[in-house]
């Protein structure tokens, strides 16, 4: 049964209803009229007005009034003509016995209440049913004592009442078997009807009493039920909400959407409420969306395009993906229903693509082919791009398309290359550094085993100390050579030691000018640049000490004549440290290898080619930056920072 046609059925019952409660409100007044003027006429023409007023009061009764002996013997009718509805007319019946008149079932109910007045001296109640003219109708028979002879029985047609009941009993069976709610409010807020469900989720026992607003209250907050009514007057009188409401019987919370209108009675407001469980319409809808999402975030975080166009609405995207938006730059609700004419910025590129998807829907196939594009930033993307057809029934085919960024991928392949390349020529520059290595070793240890030969035979004591001081000299170049190598073997393990302690930068470059400015060649003069005050870091004393060590030692190798500056400058958050000469410098297509391994600017000089390398990973090791400025027979500037950790 639709809500539509219960609306209706209530609206009838409720008409019916409405007839009676009128019919008895006419005659309730008559007689309350007929009260009052026989009180104003005063108690001494009260006989005279009954008498006069009598037949017509009789009359006008909906009744049949029939006078019987307590032997149920009929000895008037004393209603009107139209009542009768027993068959024989008035002037038959007197005489006659009740049993006569009546059906056996209808007499059983009768009698009975009859003997109950006999028994009692009190009136009574009882129904029967008989058949009058072809139809079935009801009676309610009210048997009133008149005295210890006589018994009034007033006998009223009630069929329209029953019939009412019936269909407001069928009406409410109806709607207890519906998995709907209904309730009907009164607009004071008292429950006029709650239907089985209801009854059960709120835990509404018995019968529904018309003053009782207790059920309401436990149904509805007062501030609810007035924003509810409330709602329903500003909507014209109809409105839907949701809302949820814990099972008292269950615990678990429960999701209903409600349908609520109101219902105009004598000009009384009534408002009902059809409310439908929709509990698992939302546990579907929450999957739904749960999975939307989940296959949502999946798509969003795969590293390939993907996009989804349909073919029978131009082409046009409905669907491209977070990877797809980061790589082309151009934003997903920035394509959404567009073609690739008004996404791309290339028209060339969205020309390309459109031959593609016309040949694909042409030969229904799967292309798959290597393509580039220009993305929102203007920069060119190289793409393998795999285009499908996914058809639907009811509509046009969709295009999906899968595609696989290649340009970084090109970009790693150059980088191998390059990478490749490097190795190579770090393998030759190995190779030549063995080979360098057994010259660097050999000449200072020959100075070393030849000279101390010489030693013992040397004529006095000068010849001894020039030969020491050879063998020293070589001996310290063999030792720093040795270093060198295990410097570079323990920063390529990992095991070289870097222990930050607070020292003093400008004492540091005060004694590494006291220690250098007694070495460097004549026809060159050293210079000190430092801040005057006071600057005190946290880094390694010994590693710091082998940075400025090797580049000071570089400058005072490659100068012969001029100046060699060294000193630092505080800037922000770090210390600027340089070594400046004006020594013979470096070719300009040499300066970027100048701090890789084995690179040796001047063959002919001594060394190993690991210094400058070693330099730069130390200065790393303290997040500092290292760079070189020269132009070659003008000089070199070697700059490094150290931030500070003051």
């Amino acid at each position: 049964m639709s809500q539509q046609t219960l609306e209706q059925e209530v609206e009838r019952l409720r008409k019916a209803c409405a007839s009676l409660e009128e019919e008895n409100k006419r005659l309730k007044q008559q007689l309350d009229e007929m009260n009052r003027k026989e009180t104003v006429a005063g108690d001494g023409d009260s006989a005279s007005f009954r008498e006069r007023y009598a037949i017509k009061v009789l009359d006008a009764l909906p009744d049949m009034l029939t006078v019987f002996d307590m032997d149920e013997t009929c000895i008037d009718v004393v209603s009107n003509e139209s009542t009768n509805h027993v068959g024989p007319p008035v002037s038959e019946l007197r005489g006659t016995k009740m049993k006569d008149n009546l059906t056996e079932e209808a007499y059983f109910n009768v009698h009975n209440n009859f003997e109950k007045v006999k028994a009692t001296g009190k009136s009574s109640v009882a129904y029967h049913e008989l058949d009058v003219h072809g139809e079935h109708h009801y009676f309610e028979n009210r048997i009133f004592p008149l005295d210890d002879k006589y018994a009034l029985v007033m006998c009223r047609d009630i069929s329209d009442r029953v019939e009412a009941e019936r269909k407001r009993s069928m009406f409410r069976k109806a709607l207890d078997t519906v998995s709907d709610g209904v309730v009907g409010v009164s607009a004071a807020g008292k429950l006029i009807y709650a239907n089985k469900p209801i009854r059960v989720m709120y835990g509404i026992e018995g019968f529904l009493k018309d003053d009782d607003t207790s059920q309401v209250k436990a149904m509805w907050k007062e501030h609810t039920f007035d924003e509810s009514v409330r709602k329903i007057q500003e909507e014209g009188g109809i409105t839907t909400f949701q809302f949820k409401q814990q099972d008292i019987h269950t615990g678990q919370t429960t999701h209903h959407h409600v349908t609520a209108f109101e219902m105009q009675d004598d000009e009384q407001a009534s408002y009902w409420f059809f409310s439908k469980d929709i509990t698992e319409v939302i546990k579907s809808r929450d999957k739904y969306r749960e999975l939307n999402r989940l296959l949502d975030a999946i798509l969003n975080n795969v590293p390939v395009y993907l996009f989804v166009k349909d073919t029978g609405n131009d082409f046009r995207y409905i669907y491209w993906n977070k990877a797809f938006a980061e790589y082309s730059k151009i934003p997903a609700d920035q394509v959404l229903g567009k073609t690739d004419f008004e996404v791309f910025p290339n028209i060339e590129d969205a020309k390309h693509f459109r031959e593609d998807d016309m040949k694909l829907v042409a030969i229904g196939d799967t292309i798959n082919k290597q393509e580039s594009y220009v993305n929102g930033d203007g920069e060119a993307r190289v793409v393998q791009t795999l285009k499908t057809l996914v058809y639907r029934e009811g509509g046009s085919p969709l295009l999906v398309g899968v595609s696989w960024d290649m340009t970084d991928m090109n970009s790693i392949e150059q980088e191998l290359v390059k990478a490749r390349i490097k190795a190579e020529q770090s393998d030759r520059l190995k190779s030549a550094f063995l080979a360098n290595m057994s010259h660097e070793i050999r000449t200072p240890l020959n100075s070393i085993v030849g000279f101390s030969s010489l030693m013992t035979t040397a004529p006095d004591d000068v010849e001894r100390t020039r030969f020491a001081g050879i063998i020293k000299e070589n001996a310290d170049i063999l030792l720093r050579l040795i270093n060198d190598v295990l410097d570079i073997a323990k920063i390529e393990a990992g095991t070289l030691e870097y222990v930050r302690r607070p020292i003093n930068l400008r004492k540091i470059w005060i004694s590494i000018f006291e220690t250098y400015c007694n070495r460097i060649p004549q026809g060159v003069q050293m210079i000190l640049e430092v801040p005057p005050t006071e600057l005190i870091i946290s880094e390694d004393r010994s590693r710091l000490l082998q940075v400025i060590g090797n580049l000071v030692t570089n400058a005072i190798k490659f100068t012969r004549q001029g100046t060699i500056t060294v000193g630092y400058s505080l800037e922000k958050h770090r210390a600027h440290c340089y070594v400046k000469d004006t020594g013979i410098g470096i070719a300009a297509d040499k300066i970027d290898q100048v701090f890789d391994r084995f690179v040796k600017c001047n063959v002919f000089s001594q060394g190993t080619g690991l210094g400058l390398s070693i330099c730069k990973m130390l200065v790393q090791k303290w997040d500092g930056e290292i760079w070189v400025e020269s132009e070659e027979g003008k000089g070199s500037v070697f700059h490094f920072t150290i931030p500070l950790h003051r």
